[in-house]
């Protein structure tokens, strides 16, 4: 049986750099999760449901805070949370599941997500069945992207390497990271969905590139994310390494004490059932 959202599955389930640079991505997203952490208040003994766990990382840090509480990390790709478990060595658990259709084991008490929830066929429907899962008077909390120019740490390198590399033409559903860039529209989907009491405020701060690395490992990393690497992967137009130097010089003047740092900016959103 086939699901609205199998792209994004099919997608995540091949995305190997996910899986090699977790530990660096997860330094280098680490602020903008725990601000959304943080807007949930005290979760000591609630019941919280982790949307888009990915590799599992802030689904450990929500056990931590949780306590004698439970968390469920769930995520669309096998891949990932293969992941994840093997780091949480059983301490949580995590559940291969479609937030926008599937029975999610509620209630909870909140559902969390760093960078999770903007990649629905249908967002309306996956908020509304997150919505479902939890009980009356329930926190959603969740971090996502502010609009491109707000975020040069992403488009800085990747404006370098499209200097070389010309991209194809993006399919309709691939993944978007700024799906959500516009807060007058988040609003809206959830206040389809149900939710009630939204919030949303902006969250800024210093992105440290590959988590605190030298320029040219930030570069290498930038790149192994791009759409410049992906499109090289489909069809190799120039060398790998004539666009990772481009993208050295590109973030040479951002880098300070051997580490790369960039402006980025989030959306830190909460609501109420």
């Amino acid at each position: 049986m086939t699901s609205p959202n199998d792209f994004q599955r099919n997608y995540w389930r091949t995305r190997q750099a996910w899986v090699e640079r977790q530990q660096q991505m997860d330094l280098q997203l680490n602020s903008f999760g725990v601000a959304a952490m943080e807007a949930l208040g005290d979760i000591s003994g609630a019941n919280v449901l982790d949307v888009g766990c990915g590799c599992g990382h802030t689904t450990l840090q929500l056990h931590e805070r949780v306590g004698d509480g439970h968390v469920l990390g769930i995520d669309i790709s096998e891949t990932l949370l293969e992941v994840a478990r093997t780091r949480s060595r059983g301490s949580v658990e995590f559940l291969e599941a479609d937030a926008q259709v599937d029975s999610l084991r509620g209630p909870y008490d909140a559902v969390y997500s760093r960078f999770g929830v903007m990649f629905f066929a249908d967002s309306v429907a996956a908020f509304t069945n997150l919505r479902a899962s939890t009980i009356t008077s329930g926190q959603l909390s969740f971090v996502c992207w502010q609009g491109p120019e707000e975020n040069p740490w992403i488009t800085v390198p990747n404006r370098a390497g499209m200097a070389l590399v010309d991209l194809p033409p993006r399919a309709p559903q691939a993944a978007d990271p700024f799906a959500f860039s516009n807060p007058g529209a988040v609003e809206r989907i959830l206040s389809e969905a149900g939710w009630k009491g939204i919030e949303i405020q902006s969250f800024q701060m210093e992105v440290p590139l590959g988590g605190g690395v030298d320029v040219r490992s930030a570069a290498l990393h930038a790149f192994e994310f791009s759409p410049v690497k992906a499109a090289l992967d489909s069809a190799p137009t120039v060398e790998s390494d004539d666009v990772i130097d481009v993208i050295v010089k590109a973030l040479a003047p951002h880098e300070q004490n051997g580490i790369v740092r960039l402006p980025g900016a989030v959306w830190v959103v909460t609501a109420q059932n």
